[in-house]
């Protein structure tokens, strides 16, 4: 059975068919412009210029396209625009009908309206190149807040029971330092909030702030990098075009990349002088490097050995856990 976004695909292919389009005027005949792509090779534009967060003047152009033929009465270029988001949405419905069991029509039904909305919602004061972000979050958003409501409706007190529990489970010293309420802890996205914010809680009450905060200056400047492409999930990857820029990163990139032997010794609770013969003996927890007449230890060689795991933390959640932690 088809379901919304098959019919979107239907649709705009219908309007565009095979033609060659003009996102300048609408018209490639009055275009000065003298290369146009059909629609397919204009989606496949699109979506290359979201996911690798390029500096386009395409998204500009289709936003612009949206908005004057919406003063025509004519939806072609707005539904144009929701079948370029489609790709960014996906993912999350088909993990929002395997988590909360919900008919996957249905979630994308949900995400549907909610992109056109925020369409309408946007059509004054929002500057073009923030639209196309905010239709993705607010339709994952209320495609999630729908599924829980659905899923609570139809639970059983049994159900209601082990879910308390595995909430429960998450419980620390710094649970209060989050300031998510009402969501669904199991969702990737949410335990991704929750570990950021109380990661920056934690650093808040060691007195990092200013260094966590430069390091995230560095990372919004661009004097950083983000994790790889290797290492970033779908679900970072849909929050990574949302944000327009890649501010996820390990918990180990705040700290020095070395430190000295006899401070990994302290920390590994062995004597000085018994680290530098395990040293000789290659048996060290942690193997050491050389460093002109030094050994040295990757730090996070030493995090593995003592069991400390290296989060994966985004910058925007380290600040509100921060935040929050400070009473702000």
């Amino acid at each position: 059975m088809k379901d919304a976004f098959d019919l979107l695909a239907e649709y705009v292919g219908e309007v565009c068919g095979t033609n060659l389009v003009c996102y300048h005027l609408d018209d490639v005949q009055e275009c000065e412009v003298k290369s146009h792509p059909t629609y397919e090779q204009l989606r496949r534009r699109a979506v290359d210029a979201r996911v690798k967060r390029k500096s386009s003047h395409l998204w500009d152009s289709l936003i612009a396209m949206g908005r004057m033929a919406d003063l025509r009465g004519d939806d072609k270029w707005r539904m144009i625009i929701v079948d370029c988001l489609v790709p960014f949405l996906r993912g999350h419905s088909w993990n929002i009908h395997r988590n909360f069991y919900r008919d996957l029509g249905d979630v994308r039904s949900d995400m549907l309206e909610a992109t056109l909305t925020v369409w309408q919602e946007t059509a004054s004061g929002v500057p073009p190149r923030d639209v196309p972000g905010l239709m993705v979050k607010t339709a994952v958003n209320e495609a999630y807040r729908r599924a829980d409501e659905h899923k609570h409706e139809s639970a059983s007190r049994d159900a209601e029971i082990l879910a308390s529990l595995e909430e429960a489970s998450l419980d620390s010293t710094l649970k209060a330092a989050s300031i998510l309420h009402g969501v669904n802890p199991r969702d990737p996205a949410v335990m991704e909030q929750i570990r950021g914010e109380r990661t920056g809680a934690l650093w808040q009450r060691w007195g990092l702030a200013e260094t966590f905060g430069q390091h995230h200056a560095d990372l919004r400047a661009g004097r950083r990098s983000g994790l790889n492409n290797a290492t970033v999930s779908a679900t970072m990857l849909a929050r990574i075009f949302v944000t327009g820029g890649n501010h996820y990163y390990y918990t180990s990139d705040m700290y020095p990349k070395f430190v000295d032997l006899p401070a990994a010794a302290e920390a590994l609770g062995i004597a000085k002088t018994t680290a530098y013969r395990m040293v000789r003996a290659g048996s060290f927890p942690c193997p050491p490097v050389r460093m002109g007449s030094a050994y040295r230890v990757l730090t996070q060689s030493l995090m593995r050995s003592m069991a400390i795991p290296d989060l994966v933390v985004h910058a925007d959640d380290v600040e509100n856990g921060a935040d929050h932690a400070a009473g702000a």
